[in-house]
């Protein structure tokens, strides 16, 4: 009975899965592994340096606009900030507090002072390639912390009017509160 049992199909001794027991050196086959290359080829190093040399080529401009971007996003909000501190000085203080170029120029920077002459505050020269083809002489804001003009402009954009820098602009209300926007001042 026991020789007819091995015959049949099913219910022969049951096999050993390959994975089960692997010898060291061998692969789950009984194969021994391939060797593998170690390291890289000089022609793959080539390739690896000239795609790396492609994406520096194109992104260098484009870093470059991003960072004329950030300069006038940085100077229209420290703009922002002295036209603020104007008007909260010139409310403060009941007086009339006007904020200038340094030098005539808006590009030199600007301060904060007062009627009297005493200066608040001073913003250094902005950033390279940042200028100011719009703007007023200055902006005075009155003791009621409203601008002697109302609806002032002040428009920072790339000196090189690179395609994909936008321009912003510094917009005081009429009731003196400031605000800036990525668009050309209309």
């Amino acid at each position: 009975m026991n020789a007819s049992l091995a015959v049949l199909p099913g219910l022969a001794a049951p096999r050993r899965p390959e994975f089960a027991v692997r010898r060291p050196g061998r692969s789950a086959r009984g194969r021994a592994p391939a060797v593998t290359q170690r390291g890289i080829a000089r022609v793959e190093l080539a390739f690896v340096l000239i795609a790396l040399a492609a994406l520096a080529a194109v992104s260098v401009p484009s870093f470059g606009n991003l960072v004329v971007a950030e300069r006038l996003r940085s100077a229209g909000a420290d703009l922002v900030a002295s036209l603020e501190l104007a008007r909260s000085e010139a409310i403060r203080r009941s007086d009339v507090v006007t904020v200038r170029p340094i030098a005539d120029r808006w590009t030199g920077g600007w301060v904060v002072s007062t009627a009297r002459g005493d200066s608040i505050d001073r913003r250094s020269a902005l950033g390279g390639r940042v200028t100011v083809p719009r703007a007023p002489d200055s902006i005075a804001f009155g003791p009621d912390g409203r601008p002697a003009v109302g609806g002032v402009r002040i428009e920072l954009a790339d000196a090189d009017r690179t395609t994909g820098v936008v321009p912003h602009c510094v917009i005081v209300d009429p009731a003196g509160t400031p605000r800036i926007e990525a668009k050309t001042c209309n």
